[in-house]
């Protein structure tokens, strides 16, 4: 009996794990499902820790920091096991054959054994370091919370009170928003553009997977434009309820790698003893985009003791809870026309008119620079790829050719465009408001506005 007490989890366990693979959809889900799980667990952690912006930004770069450790740590360990790989396979040929192991041999496989375990142990002692520098940050008391905190969905009422998460915010929604302008666009338009924005995807890939072979990028080009054509082909509700999990296979590649490497973290972290609960949930690399879009959003908070929160000491604003959210003063480089049209405290019609005007300009903008021409060149995917390689200068020369059929060039097409959206606006905003955008030097093409519609 006590056997079979043993054996029958683990007859389950192989069910559950058969179950999952049966079906490519609930695999995917189940990914997408841990992932939500797991940020959701981390923004209860954030919200009752109650951090100030200057302690955000601190831990946001420290978490940079151990994202960068750890991928140049998984291309240095993926080296020395194909080394290893190498030396232990000559090895195995070599005892196959009842031969004397060379003492080269012999010497290239005790050396890379001993590489990696050092190779591991380097990796340990460096995060265990960045830990020592995110502890300085947080005062005893969200220690303290740190310390007692367990994995959640729903946050309990005795972690500081923090505000109540039904579900986590998709950390997806500029995907999501290029996914749908891809289906506004006309069909001889999206192409094209698709092309021009992969690029820059791909270009962001390979950032952090290391460069493609010619093939691969092929390969993932034409997987991207599937995707696209599958989001063109769903009706309106489909799209609408599945344009998540789209997004999610849009970064897979990523989110594999990003997996891979949390997986090695935790390999290492365990073989070497491990780090405390501060390293585990606030240098986690998740972290990042959703601490980010909190300081974007500025969430609103109660005010709270938190034993005074007095961390990151080189902030003097430190000692109280985040200011609840006030009305934008300054516009960064790329704000949301949300964050546009709160600056210039505009709502309803005003506020619609002023979207549709801003989004009616960037979709003529897509749409004129993809338009085919007759050499058969892709003005806006040149355009893009000069402007990531910081050609700034190379790329506005583009600007000056003449666009297909008309006699006008880029540059002059571009600014009649932008001519009219800001006669939308300052028709839609008014005399005042409208100067008081034109004096922020916003750049009208910058703004994001989320899909992409023809406004007018």
């Amino acid at each position: 009996m006590k056997t079979l007490a043993l054996l029958l989890p683990l007859l389950a366990q192989e069910w559950e794990q058969s179950f999952d693979d049966a079906d490519p959809e609930i695999r995917a889900r189940a990914a997408s499902v841990a992932r939500l799980q797991d940020e959701v667990s981390i923004l209860n952690l954030v919200n009752g820790l109650f951090l100030s912006r200057p302690q955000s930004e601190k831990i946001i770069a420290l978490a940079r920091e151990t994202g960068g450790l750890r991928d140049a740590t998984i291309r240095r360990h993926a080296a020395l096991l194909k080394e290893f790989e190498a030396a232990m396979t000559e090895l195995k040929k070599t005892l196959s054959a009842c031969g004397h192991i060379p003492a080269d041999l012999e010497r290239r496989v005790q050396e890379k054994e001993l590489e990696i375990k050092a190779a591991r142990h380097a990796y340990a002692e460096s995060l265990r370091a960045i830990e020592k520098r995110l502890c300085a940050l947080l005062t005893p008391a969200q220690k303290r919370v740190v310390e007692t905190f367990n994995p959640c969905i729903i946050p309990p009422h005795d972690l500081k009170d923090p505000v109540r998460v039904g579900q986590a915010q998709g950390e997806h929604r500029d995907l999501e928003d290029h996914l749908e302008t891809f289906r506004n666009l006309p069909e001889k338009a999206w192409k094209p553009v698709a092309e021009a924005l992969f690029e820059m995807y791909l270009s962001f890939e390979e950032k952090l997977l290391g460069s493609f072979e010619p093939e691969k990028r092929k390969a993932e080009m034409a997987r991207l434009a599937k995707l696209v054509e599958k989001a063109r082909a769903m009706n309106d509700q489909d799209f609408a309820s599945e344009k998540g999990s789209l997004a999610l296979e849009v970064i897979q590649p990523i989110t594999e790698h990003q997996d891979k490497a949390q997986e090695l973290t935790t390999y290492f972290l365990k073989a070497s003893g491990g780090l405390s609960k501060p390293g585990k949930y606030l240098l986690n690399p998740r972290i990042v985009p959703l601490l980010e879009a909190k300081l974007r959003h500025e969430c609103e908070t109660r005010p709270v003791d938190l034993d005074a929160i007095a961390g990151a000491d080189s902030c003097k604003s430190c000692g109280s809870p985040a200011p609840a959210r006030q009305r934008v003063e300054s516009l960064g480089a790329e704000p949301r026309i949300e964050e546009v049209t709160d600056w210039l405290e505009l709502s309803g019609e005003a506020a619609r008119k002023t979207r549709e005007a801003v989004a009616g300009a960037q979709y003529d903008l897509l749409t004129m620079l993809s338009a085919d021409r007759e050499d058969g060149r892709n003005i806006l995917s040149e355009f893009l790829r000069k402007l990531m390689a910081k050609q700034e200068a190379e790329a506005f020369v583009l600007l000056g050719l003449k666009a297909p059929g008309t006699e006008k060039t880029y540059f002059e097409r571009l600014a009649e465009i932008k001519e009219a959206a800001e006669s939308r606006i300052e028709e839609a905003a008014g005399a005042a408001k409208f100067e008081k955008y034109r004096a922020a030097g916003v750049d009208l093409f910058k703004i994001k506005v989320g899909s992409l519609r023809c406004g007018k």
